[in-house]
């Protein structure tokens, strides 16, 4: 007992600095921040020519709490009577990831054949609720705030915290279509 007790309190001296911590993290990403949500608030009040928005926001109905904006860059009505993928369905995916200073983080074209197999649910929440708001043969530019991306802790050395994510996504087609529950 005698040798846990100078570990134990060794632990308890360090909480306060892992608290700390948190704070310089939040203090180093603030500009990053507020950069990544004035993009989104721009991307999600950008208009066209005609006065209609140029995203489309989508709200999933399993987490009414974020949203993603969309642009289709293919006419929908062509799509339209094609398949819409469930959470459960297993999809082919073309896509590239970038932030918003451009910087490519991720990409399925060095995957074989270029396609992404996913399950939209094994995905981060704003992919999820693009790829089922999308039919068969639809090619976005998805805008994924950070709240629905990777929020407050970012992802590995590439995605810092708060990073508002853009994916261009082609729905190339639904090899397993799951049926609702």
């Amino acid at each position: 007992m005698k040798r846990f007790l100078p570990l134990f309190c060794g632990a308890m001296m360090l909480l306060p600095l892992a608290s700390c911590l948190d704070d310089d993290d939040k203090d180093r990403y603030a500009d990053w921040k507020k950069e990544n949500e004035e993009y989104a608030l721009k991307a999600e009040i950008e208009r066209n020519a005609d006065g209609t928005p140029v995203y489309a926001k989508v709200v999933p109905d399993w987490a009414s709490g974020i949203y993603v904006l969309m642009k289709w860059h293919n006419d929908r009505s062509l799509t339209a009577d094609k398949l819409v993928p469930l959470d459960n369905s297993t999809c082919e995916v073309k896509y590239l990831g970038e932030l918003i200073d451009d910087t490519q983080f991720d990409s399925s074209f060095a995957q074989v054949d270029s396609v992404y197999k996913t399950q939209p649910y094994k995905n981060i929440p704003g992919f999820w609720a693009a790829l089922t708001s999308m039919h068969v043969g639809d090619s976005v530019t998805v805008v994924i705030p950070w709240q629905a991306a990777y929020g407050s802790s970012g992802s590995g050395s590439k995605i810092k915290p708060y990073s508002t994510l853009i994916f261009h996504l082609k729905l190339k087609g639904i090899s397993s279509y799951e049926t609702p529950q």
